[in-house]
């Protein structure tokens, strides 16, 4: 069970994610982790729990070194290493980065399969 990665695109891509987290505190946000290297061909196990088990709308941004990225309207600063927190808007360093809304719906399992 989880969310995996499928990078079905022709580059390496590196892959970053959101969820909701009632442990963040005050509320602020999902908890964002980050970042996968999978290679063309390649998938990854990025979450390996329940995808449901606190809400079916997750959060993911992807960038290929060719500099093809997957990216939507949910802007949080994050860094160029890998990373593990509650998202901040006051935390700096790193660089802005748009998240995809992905709904996951009641499922256990999910993948997502980057293609262009």
């Amino acid at each position: 069970m989880g969310l995996t990665i499928s990078n079905r695109y022709s580059a390496r891509v590196y892959v970053a994610i959101g969820f909701s987290d009632d442990s963040c505190p005050n509320n602020t946000g999902p908890h964002i982790m980050g970042w996968w290297g999978i290679d063309p061909g390649g998938s990854a196990l990025v979450y390996a729990n329940d995808v449901n088990e606190y809400s079916p709308m997750w959060l993911y941004v992807a960038e290929a070194v060719d500099g093809v990225v997957w990216a939507g309207q949910h802007a949080a600063q994050v860094p160029n290493e890998a990373f593990n927190r509650c998202w901040s808007p006051g935390i700096s360093g790193g660089y802005a980065r748009g998240f995809r809304e992905l709904y996951v719906g009641d499922n256990e399992d999910y993948t997502l399969t980057l293609t262009r």
